[in-house]
């Protein structure tokens, strides 16, 4: 028996001359299990090797090891070739391998010519949210003042609410002269905007005060961004998130604001307010803004 299985295992693993290893696949052996095994991922694994089905595995088949390191390989183009098949083979997107190699006519691909595929555990960083053309068109026809040095978030504190509402409230209940007390407001898609929606207040156009911290002096330096909701209650929706991050961005780099100055209503009055509410995670927001 001791002999049989030494026999088995001399089978399954079996060294290659370029220093690779390849793995002969056993009865009842799965592509999980063959990864744990190496310490790879399965979808390493799966896309090294190009299997399209890993359900479709079958004993005495050759499997390649990738290094645990691994992040991508070198792939020829063959006679017959094309970038979708690749891709499919791989387990990756077409436009992922048009990205990653700079490929300017994707049905023009040439046998002999070498191409880099990433593997299952490459994983791409997120794409940065952009703001839309037409929030970005607006913010460029405004000369934003020197003095800004902060960003601060709020909750509109209300489930139900618009930028539009909030304006005449403020003005016509608070007294506020200028109106809206935010520089901007994020739409969570409840009322007349959509979701992530960005608007953009008479208090940015008009380089003026905010009107959204109890201090004076905070107000001068501080631009305030509301995102509608009660975070009290529930987190922001994706989508505020996404836009928050990327007008964050933008003011950050326009108005030379180190992610660091970006903090919330409660944390410059802890005894005031609760505000952004206990479901707005700054330290989680950070990290999506931090370079």
């Amino acid at each position: 028996m001791r002999i049989l299985f030494l026999f088995s295992l001399a089978l399954a693993i079996v060294p290659l001359l370029a220093g690779e290893v390849t793995h002969v696949v056993q009865k009842n052996e799965t592509l999980g299990g063959i990864a744990r095994k190496y310490g790879v991922s399965t979808a390493a694994l799966q896309s090294f090797n190009g299997i399209s089905d890993a359900n479709l595995l079958f004993a005495g088949k050759k499997l390649k090891i990738p290094s645990a390191t691994a992040s991508q390989i070198d792939y020829v183009i063959k006679t017959g070739d094309s970038l979708g098949g690749i891709a499919s083979r791989f387990g990756v997107k077409t436009s992922d391998l048009i990205e990653i190699n700079g490929i300017k006519q994707p049905n023009l691909i040439k046998v002999g010519q070498k191409i880099t595929i990433p593997l299952g555990t490459a994983k791409k960083p997120p794409a940065t949210p952009l703001l839309p053309a037409s929030v970005l068109k607006a913010l460029k026809t405004i000369k934003n003042s020197s003095r800004w040095k902060r960003i601060v978030i709020h909750h509109s504190a209300t489930p139900v609410d618009d930028a539009l509402n909030m304006h005449k409230v403020h003005k016509n209940q608070r007294g506020m002269k200028n109106g809206l007390a935010y520089h901007f407001v994020i739409s969570n898609g409840s009322r007349k905007a959509s979701d992530g929606e960005i608007h953009i207040g008479g208090r940015w156009k008009g380089q003026l005060d905010g009107g959204h911290m109890k201090q004076l002096s905070l107000n001068k330096t501080s631009i305030g961004i509301c995102l509608i909701g009660n975070f009290e209650l529930g987190p922001p929706t994706s989508k505020q998130l996404k836009s928050l991050e990327a007008l964050c961005k933008h003011l950050m780099k326009n108005c030379r604001i180190p992610y660091s100055s970006v903090t919330t209503h409660k944390l410059l009055h802890p005894n005031h307010t609760k505000c952004p509410g206990k479901c707005f995670s700054l330290p989680a927001f950070v990290k999506r803004i931090k370079p």
